[in-house]
């Protein structure tokens, strides 16, 4: 099997700043050369097993009227109104024509083989490109892309055993990483409407001692504890509240804004483990990273290209760069439904230096729930990311080779 440095010559990612075209570095303006997108899906239904967590007896869980993992109807709206607002965007900067379609290979939509990313691969291509033939493009749908999916397709080496010892040393072990998230897990326990006091109203969210081990095949990780059983169950809550489901059926009426930011914290826990540690990130990123490296600095790459991946992806890239985040209503490091992170390159015409910058964004809960359109003065929410290993500007600008060099090393070395 190959390890990360067989897919991966040199690493260097920048951030998309969509609020101008040109940013200044010293006297000049920059020009926005290239953008590359990594997406999270649109607002899907919940996964048939996500919801782990049992709620009070006698309640069940919202039906909902999408299959099991789809793209929504809501979804796709809500998606569409934020690719119309990155065409507006990239139409400020000369990325994408004004009028008419852009030109052959302007444009670059690679989706992974799941039915909710080519499905938001769709409807992305079909915002940025109105009336145009821009093809997402794919590998078969039988087949596991090893873009989005590294570890499950082989292309990178791995050993569970060693993933744990890593992963338990770098988080000091999941029950670890539990112990500070008392507020969350009692949030759960309230939206549940768990009460230890009353036998009937007992639910599953407390299951012993939190611990994690290798798969019985040694190629996957087993976990138990909290984060296996309300990571999922915190993400349906979101899910519930942005689909636009009546609040008295989000969480049964006991799930508030306040409840939702708090419980995402929980399905964050889940990339502190299986994403965001070193020996996994290295590795859920590795194929990825050498496939944005290409898009951004080839001679004949697109001026734009999309990849539709999911929350995994963004987690491990984020913690390859050496960076975390968090937007208002969501916990730290848990990446949005539908949320971009956005890679750019930047050229200095006076001196010829070119520039990486890393900006990522998502709508806001509230802007999924309504539908709300997005404009520069009702924009999504967005933060920038700057690189900590390349002495970024204020404006999160880093030149390139020192973001190379940034990015080889926590490729490559002991975080």
């Amino acid at each position: 099997m190959n390890s990360p440095r067989a897919w991966v010559s040199a690493l260097c990612i920048a951030g998309l700043g969509l609020a101008s075209p040109a940013w200044s570095a010293g006297q000049s303006p920059l020009q926005l050369e290239r953008v590359v997108m990594l997406w999270r899906h649109g607002l899907r239904a919940p996964l048939p097993t996500e919801a782990a967590a049992e709620p009070r007896a006698g309640e069940a869980w919202p039906s909902w009227s999408t299959p099991a993992s789809l793209l929504t109807p809501h979804g796709r709206a809500a998606l569409a109104l934020s690719g119309q607002y990155q065409r507006t965007m990239l139409q400020a900067a000369d990325l994408l024509p004004a009028q008419g379609c852009p030109a052959p290979g302007q444009v670059f939509v690679w989706a992974n083989t799941v039915d909710r990313t080519v499905a938001s691969g769709e409807v992305l291509a079909g915002a940025l490109t109105p009336g145009c033939a821009t093809p997402v493009q794919h590998l078969p749908m039988d087949q596991t892309d090893p873009l989005f999916n590294p570890i499950e397709a082989g292309a990178v080496d791995f050993d569970a055993a060693e993933a744990v010892r890593v992963i338990d040393r770098e988080t000091g072990g999941v029950q670890a990483l539990v112990a500070p998230e008392g507020e969350a897990v009692r949030a759960m326990q309230r939206v549940l409407g768990c009460d230890d006091r009353r036998p009937e109203a007992r639910c599953t969210l407390q299951t012993g001692e939190a611990a994690l081990r290798p798969g019985a095949d040694g190629r996957g990780l087993a976990m138990r504890g909290p984060i296996d059983v309300a990571s999922g169950t915190a993400q349906v809550l979101a899910l519930q509240y942005a689909e636009g489901l009546p609040m008295t059926e989000v969480g049964w009426g006991r799930a508030r804004m306040t409840e939702i930011a708090s419980v995402s914290r929980l399905h964050a826990l889940l990339f502190e483990v299986y994403a965001r540690p070193s020996y996994m990130a290295q590795r859920i990123a590795g194929p990825l990273s050498a496939r944005l490296l290409q898009l951004l600095l080839s001679a004949d790459a697109p001026a734009v290209s999309l990849l539709i991946g999911h929350d995994n992806n963004i987690a491990a890239l984020t913690a390859l760069l050496g960076v975390g985040f968090q937007f208002p209503g969501y916990g730290r490091n848990d990446p949005p439904v539908g949320s971009v992170l956005l890679l750019e390159r930047l050229r200095d015409p006076a001196s010829g230096r070119r520039y990486l910058r890393v900006r990522y964004e998502a709508q806001s809960l509230d802007q999924l729930r309504e539908l709300a359109p997005l404009t520069q003065r009702s924009p999504p929410l967005t933060l920038t990311l700057p690189l900590p290993g390349c002495h970024a500007t204020g404006q999160g600008l880093c030149e390139l080779d020192a973001a190379a060099a940034w990015w080889r090393r926590r490729l490559y070395g002991r975080w």
